[in-house]
């Protein structure tokens, strides 16, 4: 219909994404609710869901920065020790959050990023470790189902994929890529491209306020927002600054090398998404672009430099450095944590009122709080909250 009727429709290219969170949040409840009460089991669907997903994206990083597929060896729990604090649900997750407060949220954006993870993985593992996985026919089947999932998911995957694809192709450019790069590069950028396509003509930014050239001048302010309101991202870059000048002071081997260009790359890959995520529309409750949600990829991928960077300075370092070394991650995990403070009351005055809903006998019930009941915004009129009623 966008193609043959110029047909406009709220964020068309990200069907994956709503069909998970229908298909998940239509029949999770439902199936909990053998174990416990109805409002209880929507509240811990949504638990299991975000805890599901963090976990999965924990691992994937830990199997990145070990570089096998060892869940129970001592280095993946290194790995993942070093990489979990930096999962906020509180502290600082309005800067650096992965883990949405909102259900919703999870699904649009981390939900895709691990999904796009686990596509790229086979690549990782091939190009940085060796390990030859596309050498495997199942690969390839899971690579041609997935490519269809990753791209109509989420808001950011199909300009994350043009991105590293443009990153392949300048690395690409003086030696040969193996065939089935290109194949799957291409493939994927091609529905990227279709998904972008569709995209222009998404409901959600019709009348948008403003224009290319000013999304454009307000990244420097949505950078310097991050870096300046909390200290999250400057102890995060500063420390991988200093792992990295150690890693030049201290190693000389292959593994380090490879890690070094590998860091650059995302380097890169950071300066042109940022580049790029204007061209993505405009919402006013990101007046700076950049925000947390936007910039998750840009964090995932920080995240693993900080693990890899450690991780190989730990295998390195000996008596006095290495206890040294690891009191200073010992320091930067406390920040961390500690900055994330644990509050389980958050949802009370909106459980309190769907307890209120279950309970009364009327086909109108009003609500004498200001509580956000299944909705982003406070509900004044009775007639609006049909959907969520039926919810």
């Amino acid at each position: 219909s966008v193609i043959t009727e110029n047909a406009i429709y709220p964020n068309p290219n990200r069907y994956f994404a709503h069909g998970a969170f229908f298909v998940y949040f239509n029949y999770m409840p439902l199936f909990l609710q053998h174990f416990v009460a109805p409002i209880e089991s929507a509240y811990l669907s949504a638990a299991l869901a975000k805890i599901l997903i963090q976990c999965s994206i924990m691992a994937l990083l830990a199997f990145c920065v070990v570089g096998r597929f060892r869940i129970f060896s001592a280095d993946f729990v290194v790995s993942a020790v070093l990489i979990a604090p930096f999962f906020q649900t509180n502290g600082y997750r309005d800067y650096m959050g992965i883990i949405d407060h909102s259900a919703t949220y999870t699904f649009f954006y981390a939900l895709p990023c691990l999904l796009l993870l686990m596509f790229y993985l086979p690549f990782f593992f091939d190009a940085y470790g060796g390990r030859n996985f596309l050498k495997k026919p199942l690969v390839h089947v899971f690579l041609l189902g997935m490519s269809i999932i990753v791209v109509f998911n989420g808001a950011l995957n199909a300009g994350i994929i043009l991105t590293i694809t443009a990153l392949f192709g300048i690395s690409s450019y003086r030696n040969a890529a193996p065939k089935a790069y290109i194949f799957y590069f291409s493939w994927l950028s091609l529905l990227s491209l279709y998904a972008l396509y569709i995209g222009k003509n998404n409901a959600i930014f019709v009348g948008e306020s403003i224009s290319i050239a000013e999304r454009y001048a307000r990244i420097p302010q949505g950078i310097f927002s991050i870096l300046t309101q909390k200290i999250a991202f400057p102890i995060l870059l500063g420390f991988i600054a200093m792992n990295i000048f150690l890693l030049r002071k201290y190693l000389d081997n292959i593994e380090f090398k490879k890690s070094l260009r590998f860091f650059a790359w995302i380097g890169l890959f950071s300066l042109l998404y940022i580049l790029l995520l204007p061209l993505g529309g405009y919402k006013e409750y990101r007046p700076y672009i950049l925000r947390y949600d936007t910039i998750m990829p840009i964090t995932i991928a920080l995240i693993f430099i900080y693990a890899k960077s450690s991780f190989l300075l730990l295998r390195h370092f000996e008596n006095k450095a290495k206890y040294a070394y690891l009191a200073a991650l010992a320091l930067v995990a406390f920040i961390f944590t500690n900055a994330d403070k644990i509050d389980i009351h958050k949802n009370e005055c909106e459980r309190n009122a769907l307890e209120k809903i279950a309970s009364s006998p009327d086909k109108i019930v009003q609500l004498h709080n200001d509580c956000l009941v299944a909705s982003w915004n406070t509900i004044t009129v009775a007639e609006h909250s049909a959907l969520n009623g039926l919810l």
